[in-house]
């Protein structure tokens, strides 16, 4: 058996558990999906975390630029890097051009939800704290409001981000995001509600654009990287293994976390207001993007 069948055969049940978990059921209204956004959103942030973990290992970020030493691998991440951080949603007009992260607070505002809370983690993060003072501190402002299982996703994917080998970091991207996405998407996708209410709009394109790119393109790209990377050494595929398993576990804990918060404590909607709020928090980047974007969906 190949390393990557290895791989694969290791982490199925673990899969398979992600993919049948009853979060994806449960997003079925308006009010449902306000709740889910608001703590999904932590994840839609910090993924980028791991693209450019990934760029700075298999490009060359540096001066004076030098060649990558794996050039499938760099245009690899290069490509996703350009979709994710500057998506122009193949309509090649530079006004288009926005992050997954942007487009997803937009969706929140037009569902009514305030993203304040993933918000105020970045503005600390961008003034220079580090993420882990930024998470002790975040939670201490939010208290109970935030799972624990969302700061503990975050802190796993900064820390992998952080301290990982390259070879795990792809792992943990790969079999975490890039792969179950499309799959864990389309089976929320697949609910009535999203094609019931205007207002979803813009968080159904989100979610059909991961199943359509992702699915499509990053997710064969980011494993051919992979392969790339560990070449056959067996140590590597044991860590990435190890890895995957990880991210795929920290994975259906915050899914648990969200869908236990869901079904005890009622969504406590935000003001009528809530736009006018949500222009005076959100950092200045997502501001002037959340001002020009037209609807991309067109």
């Amino acid at each position: 058996m190949s390393n990557q069948s290895t791989l694969q055969a290791a982490i199925k049940p673990l899969q398979d558990e992600l993919l049948n978990h009853k979060i994806y059921g449960s997003i079925n209204s308006v009010e449902a999906v306000q709740h889910f956004m608001r703590f999904h959103v932590f994840s839609v942030w910090d993924f980028m975390s791991l693209v450019k973990r990934l760029q700075r290992d298999l490009t060359c970020t540096a001066t004076p630029w030098t060649p990558p030493t794996n050039r499938p691998a760099a245009y690899i991440i290069n490509q996703i890097v350009l979709g994710e951080e500057s998506d122009d949603f193949d309509t090649g007009k530079v006004t288009n051009a926005i992050s997954h992260y942007e487009l997803y607070l937009k969706a929140m505002i037009e569902v009514g939800t305030d993203p304040i809370e993933v918000t105020k983690l970045v503005s600390m993060i961008q003034r220079g704290q580090n993420y882990a003072e930024a998470l002790d501190a975040h939670q201490r402002v939010f208290g109970e409001s935030i799972p624990d299982a969302v700061y503990e996703f975050v802190n796993d994917t900064l820390s992998t981000a952080e301290k990982g080998a390259t070879h795990e970091v792809m792992a943990a991207f790969l079999f975490g995001r890039e792969d179950p996405i499309p799959k864990m998407f389309q089976s929320i996708i697949d609910n009535k509600i999203l094609s019931a209410d205007k207002s979803l709009d813009s968080f159904r394109l989100y979610l059909q654009r991961h199943i359509d790119v992702d699915g499509d393109d990053h997710g064969p790209l980011a494993f051919a990287a992979l392969s790339e990377i560990c070449g056959e050494d067996e140590i590597k595929w044991e860590e990435a293994t190890a890895a995957a398993k990880n991210a795929i576990q920290m994975r259906i804990h915050f899914w648990s976390g969200i869908l236990k918060i869901a079904t005890s404590k009622p969504y406590s909607k935000v003001t009528t207001k809530v736009e006018e709020r949500i222009n005076k928090r959100v950092t200045k980047t997502a501001n002037e993007h959340l001002k020009k974007i037209t609807v991309l969906a067109e």
